[in-house]
């Protein structure tokens, strides 16, 4: 469970730095310009230094092709732009729910049922997010907000589904027997055009980026942290742990965005956090101690 803990430390630093390269770009651009450089360095790694299959079955084109669109461009298209217009407490809330959209394609794709434990301990995981909103919402008129939903509301929750669909796809691919840089490789390649594409209609290629030197350092970063280190590590994970485990541990990100907001941001820490921190911690151990005992029982979850 470390492994899982560690990765997601790892994904709240990428908010840092997307945060940052945003600043120096447009969104779209910056997508596009990131999933392309991003792709091209998996490809060239897995085809010259990898020994895995760099080929691809025709029949496998277009799960390829889908993987492109929900694991890149629909995601994060979707994302970037919705979160020009929401808050961190909105934002917050809608990312919450992609254990819960996990649980339910686990249901309707691979016909996976929860035990009571485990929902036990989504409900613990979800109730440690309440002491970090209600320090964000800071009254009426904060709640107001919650229960106010807008497009871009909507288009962010879409974004979560689609990057919560992904994940079964790639795992179809890695059934199949592709390696994840391959598949990461194409699908952001693919997804880094797309999103050119998007660009190009929506916001033009007039000075998309107001200071290249710090926009490479920052893409750099990002492109480390979350498209070599994050989607390769995600992958790994999904050969030992459920899907809807692993998107659980997500509960942990806003602790983690907290402390690295403190440090970068000038942020603030109180005892909402940890005890937001405490109860994820609980709800993960609970969820955590049911998948070990269905592994180690041998008990089926189909």
């Amino acid at each position: 469970m470390f492994l899982v803990v560690l990765m997601y430390s790892i994904l709240a630093l990428t908010f840092v730095f997307a945060k940052k390269t945003l600043a120096y770009s447009h969104p779209f651009f910056l997508i596009g310009f990131r999933m392309i450089l991003a792709g091209t360095i998996l490809l060239v790694y897995q085809r010259f230094f990898s020994k895995s299959n760099f080929s691809i079955n025709k029949s496998d084109y277009w799960l390829f092709f889908k993987v492109a669109l929900f694991h890149i461009y629909f995601s994060f298209i979707f994302e970037f732009w919705s979160m020009q217009y929401l808050s961190a407490l909105k934002i917050t809330i809608i990312y919450s729910a992609t254990p819960f959209i996990a649980a339910i394609l686990s249901y309707v794709l691979l016909k996976e049922r929860l035990s009571w434990q485990k929902i036990l301990g989504i409900i613990i995981g979800l109730s440690g997010l309440a002491p970090i909103l209600a320090l964000q919402a800071g009254g009426g008129a904060g709640f107001r907000e919650i229960a106010y939903i807008s497009l871009p509301e909507c288009v962010l929750f879409l974004a979560v589904i689609s990057g919560a669909y992904a994940w079964f796809l790639v795992k179809q691919l890695m059934d199949k027997g592709y390696g994840l840089g391959m598949i990461n490789g194409v699908a952001m390649l693919i997804g880094g055009v797309l999103s050119m594409l998007t660009c190009g209609i929506f916001e033009g290629f007039s000075n998309p980026v107001s200071n290249w030197p710090m926009f490479l350092f920052w893409l750099a970063l990002l492109i480390l942290a979350a498209n070599i280190i994050v989607y390769n590590f995600y992958g790994w994970l999904l050969r030992s742990y459920s899907i809807t485990f692993i998107t659980f541990a997500g509960f942990l990100s806003p602790t983690f965005g907290t402390v690295y907001e403190w440090i970068f941001f000038d942020g603030q820490i109180s005892w909402h956090h940890f005890a937001s921190l405490a109860l994820v911690a609980f709800g993960l151990y609970i969820f955590y101690r049911e998948e070990l005992s269905i592994k180690d029982f041998g008990i089926s979850s189909r």
